[in-house]
């Protein structure tokens, strides 16, 4: 029986960066979809106004909207942390929720620790933009020697000219996983054991994925844009979770 799938973006991202993905979910003969968040290129909103709320909104009116039902709901890094609350919204149209290599956070807290150094320099220079939203150059090189080091130069070019500014509020936001915990909906993580991000301490595997309840797992060999890098090996483990 076919499945319908539909795949949340991490930040800066788009739905563009599942295109790949889908085509070799297509194969299958599976229906999916890619969401573009709001206060994306593909979603207008005045980025300064997002929040992980509307975020979840977002995502539940979109599989709302498509009448959806037993849908795998996958996202990738920042999508983690909005994918509970889709959850809790609309628990009777999930089957299965599945975080790839995704940011996992614990009961009512944010995605960033607000107390971290890392976290107030990243405010301070979202709060100077007039978006309120954090650039990709703010990472400088790394994310070609972090998040994408297992791709061509090419590659990484190619995906950098494709990203948009990033809100920074969905990652200050708290976080409700007891109502998440509570919809009892089946959970996987896919582990990318070359994942380096953010700065060559990753704490997907066992941290995040840790953090989630009896979830099925899977590994597999690529660092974190692992849409671009391994489409077809990303695909293959969303299709053998979505038959569990």
């Amino acid at each position: 029986m076919a499945e319908n799938f539909v795949l949340v973006h991490g930040a800066w991202h788009g739905a563009f960066c599942w295109a790949a993905v889908i085509n070799e979910l297509g194969k299958h003969g599976d229906h999916t979809y890619a969401v573009d968040l709001p206060g994306n290129n593909g979603n207008p909103l005045d980025r300064a106004k997002v929040t992980l709320q509307i975020y979840v909104n977002s995502v539940a009116k979109f599989i709302e909207d498509r009448q959806l039902r037993n849908v795998v709901l996958a996202g990738h890094s920042m999508a983690g942390l909005l994918m509970p609350g889709v959850v809790a919204k609309i628990p009777d149209r999930i089957k299965r929720v599945v975080f790839v290599t995704a940011m996992v956070a614990e009961d009512g807290k944010a995605g960033f620790d607000p107390g971290a150094k890392s976290t107030e320099a990243l405010a301070a220079l979202a709060n100077s933009r007039y978006d309120k939203s954090l650039p990709i150059d703010a990472m400088g090189d790394a994310f070609r020697t972090f998040f994408m080091q297992d791709a061509k130069k090419e590659m990484q070019d190619w995906v950098l000219s494709t990203l948009c500014p990033q809100p920074i509020q969905p990652f200050l936001d708290p976080v409700d996983m007891k109502s998440f915990h509570a919809t009892k909906v089946p959970q996987s993580y896919l582990v990318c054991e070359d994942d380096l991000a953010p700065d060559g301490h990753p704490i997907w595997h066992p941290t995040y994925s840790g953090r989630l309840q009896n979830p099925s797992i899977r590994k597999i060999k690529s660092g974190h844009e692992v849409m671009f890098t391994h489409p077809k090996t990303c695909a293959d483990a969303l299709y053998e979770f979505a038959r569990e």
